[in-house]
């Protein structure tokens, strides 16, 4: 009897164990989290500040989505733009949602041990929480194919975070046309499209609530491409700043013939803010005079005082 309960319950752990193994290799959010992790740690040895390690995980995941969504996009595009032609791909689309899940809590646990600073409560906590709930009711509803052709606004995060890795291949304008595409006037087309009545029946059964998510995802949306822009704007002003020095309009004064003799100078040369350059008399150079005191008028009339010292040296000589 002993034998036989042995027998079951070797037989029962064996099937739960192997029951676990299977769903942990076939399930894409594990697998996906699992990934994400270790490309973190690889990634980490070669980025070593904080801010670029906050966005490793972030440029992996927006790259993946990118790329998952060009099968959507390509058949939003040749249905002629109308979202009631493109494919569902549960197969594809349901696995491509839970890579995205176990991006953001990856995001999260990664963010608390290694670049708190870099992870903000609204940006971060906040908006990752919401945006697992709202994969998994799109995944609930059989709706992962709308998220996947929604993915397609990954494209200027997976550029933002390439540039942050790779400071070099910076390009303000790539980033700024890609956002202002796929999160201002995409967005604007498929919320309007999920609001009207044919489309919202034929497509969601008649819910409105991927019209409604689209509807308050897009504000944050404004208001990021609006800071962009600020950015854009300060920083030019900066540049110009910089390449721009101020300009000095110098008056050019003509040096007459000096007379054949000049009476010797009993006033010595007045130094930066009135001090004595040299306590004796200038000596009797008549055109040499006259282009120094040339000089000595120029500088006292724009107040340059380095200029000033430099030139008595100048004299002294």
């Amino acid at each position: 009897m002993m034998a036989l309960s042995s027998i079951a319950a070797s037989s029962f752990l064996d099937c739960t164990l192997h029951t676990s193994y299977k769903f942990f290799i076939s399930s894409p959010l594990l697998v996906s989290f699992t990934g994400l992790i270790l490309c973190f740690f690889f990634a980490s040895l070669h980025y070593k500040t904080t801010k670029q390690k906050s966005w490793i995980v972030t440029t992996i995941s927006s790259f993946v989505m990118s790329i998952a969504s060009l099968p959507f996009v390509w058949d939003y595009v040749l249905g002629g733009g109308s979202v009631l032609h493109i494919r569902t791909l549960p197969v594809f689309a349901a696995p491509i949602n839970r890579f995205f899940q176990s991006y953001l809590a990856a995001d999260l646990i990664l963010g608390t041990f290694f670049y708190r600073s870099r992870l903000s409560f609204v940006e971060g906590w906040i908006h990752h929480s919401i945006y697992i709930l709202v994969v998994e009711l799109a995944i609930q509803h059989s709706w992962p194919h709308i998220f996947c052709l929604c993915a397609s606004m990954e494209i200027p995060t997976f550029i933002l975070g390439l540039t942050t890795l790779h400071p070099r291949l910076r390009n303000n304008s790539l980033f700024a046309s890609s956002f202002f595409a796929t999160r201002i006037v995409f967005h604007i087309i498929l919320t309007v499209a999920y609001f009207s009545e044919e489309t919202r029946v034929a497509a969601t059964g008649g819910s409105f609530i991927p019209a409604i998510l689209l509807a308050l995802v897009f504000p944050l949306h404004v208001v990021w491409f609006i800071g962009c822009i600020k950015g854009f704007i300060r920083r030019a002003a900066e540049v110009q700043q910089v390449q721009s020095p101020p300009i000095i309009n110098l008056e050019i004064i003509s040096v007459a013939a000096a007379p054949p003799t000049v009476p010797e100078l009993s006033t010595p040369a007045r130094g930066p803010r009135g001090t004595d350059l040299f306590p004796v008399p200038f000596p009797r150079f008549s055109g040499a005079h006259h282009h120094l005191r040339s000089f000595e008028n120029i500088l006292e009339k724009f107040h340059l005082d380095a200029f000033d010292a430099r030139l008595g040296e100048l004299w002294f000589w």
